[in-house]
C-alpha cells in the first residue's frame, strides 16, 4: 500500500539569520521560525494531512518545529534524520566553507578532510532511517522534520532530478510516496508561499 511521507526542513533559526554553518551544532528557532512552523501546521490542517505520526531529528530546531506541527509533545526523535556534520566549519560563517567543484550539486566529500561528512553518506543514513520507519509505522501519512543538507543528501543518494530554481527554504516540504521499499518524490511544497512544484 502506498504511503505519503512529508519530509520537511525545520523553521528559521538564530544561526540561519547570522549566516553561520549549522550542522551537528544547534541554535534555537527565531520568532519568525516559530511562526513559519505554525504556518506549516496550518498547511497540513488545510490539506487534511494526518498529524498522528510525526518524527524529527534529535536536534532542538527540528524537534521544536515538529512539536509546533503536532501541537503537542507526542513526537518521536530519530538520530538518522540528523543534519550533516560540517566538521571544523560548525558555527563558523558560511562564507568560510569550501567552494563546490564545478558542476557539482553539493559539497560531495569536500568536508571529510575537515572532520565533516560526505553528503552521499548522509543521504544514505537518512534514507535508511526513513525506509525503516515507513515500513514499521502503520500510519498512511507520516511527517518527518529534518534539515536542509540531510534532505538534499537524500535527493543525491536517490539520484533524483530536482527542478532548476527551486530552493529548499525553511519549512519547505518534499512529498514522497513510499511503496515496497521505494521512495518517489512527487512534489516540493512551500507552505509559507503556498507554492507547489509537481514533479
Amino acid at each position: 500500500m502506498t504511503k505519503k511521507l512529508y519530509l520537511m526542513r525545520h523553521g528559521e533559526t538564530l544561526f540561519n539569520t547570522q549566516k553561520r554553518v549549522q550542522g551537528w551544532c544547534d541554535s534555537p528557532l527565531t520568532l519568525n521560525g516559530i511562526e513559519q512552523a505554525k504556518q506549516a501546521r496550518n498547511w497540513f490542517k488545510a490539506n487534511d494531512v494526518d498529524r498522528q505520526a510525526i518524527y524529527s531529528s534529535t536536534q532542538e530546531r527540528a524537534a521544536d518545529t515538529a512539536r509546533l506541527i503536532a501541537e503537542n509533545d507526542k513526537i518521536k526523535q530519530l538520530k538518522g534524520l540528523k543534519e550533516m556534520n560540517f566538521g571544523i566549519f560548525e558555527a563558523q560563517p558560511e562564507n568560510l566553507l569550501p567552494k563546490m567543484r564545478p558542476g557539482a550539486r553539493s559539497f560531495e566529500d569536500l568536508l571529510v578532510p575537515y572532520g565533516g561528512e560526505d553528503i552521499t553518506k548522509v543521504g544514505e543514513r537518512v534514507c535508511q532511517e526513513i525506509l525503516m520507519t515507513a515500513e514499521n509505522d502503520p500510519a498512511q501519512e507520516i511527517i518527518m522534520v529534518s534539515h536542509g543538507a540531510a534532505l538534499w543528501g537524500l535527493i543525491q543518494h536517490l539520484d533524483l532530478a530536482f527542478p532548476e530554481g527551486v530552493t529548499f527554504g525553511n519549512c519547505n516540504i518534499c512529498l514522497y510516496e513510499y511503496e515496497s521499499g521505494s521512495l518517489i518524490l512527487r512534489k516540493v511544497i512551500d507552505p509559507l508561499s503556498k507554492k507547489e512544484v509537481v514533479l
